[in-house]
């Protein structure tokens, strides 16, 4: 019989191999990271080794809506850390961080042309797919990584508050394109 919080234990199992993994000198992020694909994909794994799978699955729905909430979490500190550091008192910041969505916009309205060249289905879809260009978490988290290694290189502590609010900057300007782009191309579509 399984507990109702078997997902807690599997949370505390997580944090004993990615502190026993930084002990030993490794990545404590790899290791967890190789737990969860371990996790998520535990019937391709009793299938690739050929062994009988228990009637009880691991991942169950108490843990899938755990992690969710693990995830909402962390994608809203990031975001409010980035918010809470970010100076936009420099005109030129700002400028640049539009410029860049807009060249972001550009490439991806080319991208999107190119994949779907050959597939005439998606041709009244290649606007939608080319506005949703939106930026978040993966952008927050890396406009931090100078931040991270200023102390020991000083030309990091020079950048690194450049990264972040030209990251800022990008994440605001391409969810307002999308925001605003979206409602207009499903204005356009329902004229025609």
């Amino acid at each position: 019989m399984k507990s109702p919080y078997s997902y807690m234990l599997t949370l505390a199992v997580v944090l004993l191999a990615y502190a026993f993994s930084e002990v030993l000198g490794g990545s404590g992020s790899l290791c967890s990271l190789l737990f969860g694909i371990v996790l998520g994909n535990e019937k391709e794994i009793y299938r690739i080794l050929r062994m009988e799978r228990p009637s009880t699955t691991v991942v169950d729905a108490g843990l899938k809506r755990f992690e969710s909430e693990i995830a909402f979490l962390l994608r809203t500190f990031f975001l409010v850390y980035i918010g809470i550091i970010v100076s936009i008192g420099d005109v030129k910041t700002i400028l640049v961080g539009v410029i860049l969505s807009f060249i972001l916009l550009l490439s991806r309205v080319a991208a999107v042309r190119v994949a779907t060249a050959r597939c005439s289905e998606l041709a009244e879809e290649r606007p939608v797919m080319s506005v949703l260009l939106t930026r978040g978490l993966a952008a927050a988290v890396l406009a931090t990584l100078p931040m991270q290694y200023a102390a020991q290189n000083p030309v990091f502590s020079q950048i690194a508050h450049l990264f972040v609010n030209i990251t800022a900057m990008v994440i605001l300007a391409t969810a307002i394109i999308a925001s605003v782009s979206i409602p207009l191309l499903r204005r356009k579509v329902q004229r025609v």
